[in-house]
């Protein structure tokens, strides 16, 4: 058990030293902008590639709200 809990805190020390650098705006932004070309595959008749895109918005939303959450000094 005790090797499972270093492995997640591994994990987790990874993640944020990847997004560390990141912006907390660039994740919003990226949801936005990947609604936007969601709707413009979709208009192009692509609706594979539109619904692919689609389903990154939350994505990009979970991994902002998960920065926040677990750094939250680091955002104010």
């Amino acid at each position: 058990m005790s090797q499972v809990k270093d492995q997640a805190e591994e994990a987790q020390q990874e993640y944020f030293r990847i997004t560390d650098s990141v912006p907390e705006e660039v994740w919003y932004w990226g949801a936005v902008v990947s609604i936007l070309i969601s709707a413009s595959l979709r208009l192009a008749d692509k609706p594979s590639w539109a619904t692919f895109v689609g389903q990154w918005p939350p994505t990009f939303l979970l991994f902002g709200l998960y920065h926040r959450l677990i750094k939250p000094s680091k955002n104010r």
